[in-house]
């Protein structure tokens, strides 16, 4: 902030003297300051490289975690019917699946991940990065201007809703939140209307944490979910 306002003083000088220096002072901390902003690309133990921002001076993911791997290189195990969900879950294992079980989904969306692999120690985040807490979150309530909510400013731009009910958001903050849906126990739901992600904080002994968007709300709510359900996961740099 020092810097700018230096530079600030200088290009206020340089006005008269030289504008095309004024102008490029002036943009360049105009970035510096902005809250939101694009990042490098980040990659995880699979190859798979994802978008970044920086929020409030936090490097998040841009885009849903998608590995299936552990940091330390075993394999996640993959739920592919409600069985092996079921399965997994009960015994507290770890896993991943896709919405409906189709890969299909996982291209756009992501994977969706129970809470016992959120929670492992092998590490699901990538090296160097960890699933956020539920207070990491709290960034994006500072991001909005005036009236607004801080979810329009995470969801994307297209995606939400069904039909001519188009409840996408303006993504302002580069969060480009998008509506995977959510495993329940027994079946999927919410797709184009919801989005869950993990927080690596535990409400109970059942229960853990999660943030959501949703079509309904412009809010970024803050609830608690089984553990053994399946949300999506973003991560944050240490």
């Amino acid at each position: 902030m020092d810097i700018c306002l230096r530079l600030f003083i200088f290009a206020f000088n340089q006005i008269q003297v030289n504008k095309f220096t004024a102008f490029v002072v002036v943009l360049f901390c105009l970035v510096l300051l902005s809250p939101a902003r694009a990042q490098d690309i980040m990659r995880d133990r699979d190859g798979n490289s994802y978008k970044t921002l920086v929020i409030s001076n936090k490097v998040w993911m841009a885009e849903n975690l998608n590995v299936s791997h552990y940091r330390n290189g075993d394999a996640i195990p993959e739920a592919k019917t409600s069985a092996d969900w079921d399965r997994y879950s009960e015994s507290r294992t770890g896993c991943w699946c896709y919405y409906d079980f189709s890969p299909g989904n996982g291209r756009k969306y992501g994977k969706l991940y129970n809470w016992y692999a959120v929670n492992d120690s092998r590490g699901l985040a990538p090296k160097g990065w960890r699933v956020p807490q539920d207070v990491d979150w709290l960034v994006f309530t500072n991001i909005p201007k005036e009236g607004d909510r801080p979810g329009r400013g995470m969801k994307s731009q297209s995606g939400w809703g069904t039909g001519k009910d188009d409840c996408s958001g303006s993504n302002d903050t580069g969060f480009d939140g998008l509506p995977a849906g959510s495993r329940e126990i027994d079946n999927f739901m919410g797709i184009r209307l919801l989005g869950h992600w993990w927080c690596s904080t535990e409400s109970e002994v059942n229960f853990a944490r999660i943030r959501t968007l949703a079509c309904f709300s412009d809010d970024l709510w803050l609830q608690t979910c089984l553990k053994q359900c399946g949300n999506s996961v973003r991560c944050i740099k240490d």
